[in-house]
């Protein structure tokens, strides 16, 4: 009778280990799916026919609702075409240093999830033509052109969507979750 029980003893006690094994610890972490809160973006417009690159800032380091963000006045020729890119990065503030995180690889990594969005107001102040896509072949806009013609003063906004599994060829600025919203004077002389 010994020798039958004891392969149920091995039976039960490998079953005991496995749902053991199986079982999660309460104490390891969940993975962190929040995206990294934007804190800086910056547009760099190179004149296509030469020239000094222009670049416009925006920067809300302490983030939302804390002090008003530092924004740089968007400055263009008249009658100019320009070669155009944006960045953005995440900085936090860590006592005595400050941690840069890049996000711009990661919005082009995940470019089937992120399009940004250009408006001018004026419309035709500026107009920016998206260039860059992704592995579908839609615009992402970290790439761009930007056209001015006559001079004028106005305001560019800026929109970076986050839409998972929603872009479309028909996805807009309503599509998905605003992850960045912004808008700089502009003038172009």
């Amino acid at each position: 009778m010994k020798k039958s029980f004891r392969p149920y003893l091995a039976f039960l006690f490998m079953g005991s280990l496995l749902s053991f094994s199986a079982c999660k610890d309460k104490d390891d972490p969940e993975p962190d799916h929040e995206h990294d809160v934007v804190t800086t973006v910056t547009l760099t417009l190179t004149p296509t026919n030469g020239g000094q690159a222009i670049t416009a800032t925006w920067e809300d380091l302490d983030g939302p609702g804390g002090t008003a963000p530092q924004i740089d006045k968007l400055v263009l020729r008249a009658n100019t075409t320009y070669t155009g890119s944006l960045t953005f990065a995440s900085e936090e503030a860590h006592g005595d240093h400050t941690d840069t995180h890049d996000l711009t690889a990661d919005i082009r990594e995940e470019g089937t999830a992120h399009e940004i969005f250009y408006f001018a107001n004026p419309q035709g102040l500026v107009t920016i033509t998206k260039t860059d896509k992704d592995a579908n072949g839609r615009p992402i806009g970290l790439e761009t052109t930007a056209a001015t013609t006559a001079a004028g003063q106005g305001k560019l906004r800026i929109v970076l969507k986050h839409q998972p599994g929603t872009k479309s060829s028909t996805s807009n600025e309503n599509t998905g979750e605003t992850d960045v919203d912004i808008t700089f004077d502009t003038s172009v002389q």
